[in-house]
């Protein structure tokens, strides 16, 4: 028996969706996400200046933040640990 030369339906083609159009805007990190960038890799540095000393995670954020945003503030030695 002969086969048919009847056409095949193929099923319809798919495109890849795409995202909301890429702008200036929505390339790569935003400069609030690079401040926070620096101000972690600067806490992480008094970090390892210490000594690797744990306990004073929030003071090293805290001061890497006044370095990188220049707040210049008094450093109150009262809740400094012994």
């Amino acid at each position: 028996m002969k086969k048919s030369s009847a056409s095949k339906k193929s099923a319809p083609r798919r495109t890849p969706q795409r995202g909301p159009a890429v702008t200036g805007r929505n390339q790569g990190p935003g400069p609030a996400q690079d401040i926070q960038v620096r101000i972690a890799a600067r806490a992480h540095e008094l970090y390892e200046q210490r000594g690797c000393l744990d306990g004073y995670h929030l003071r090293d954020w805290l001061e890497a933040e006044r370095e990188i945003l220049g707040h210049p503030v008094d450093k109150d030695k009262s809740s400094e640990r012994i």
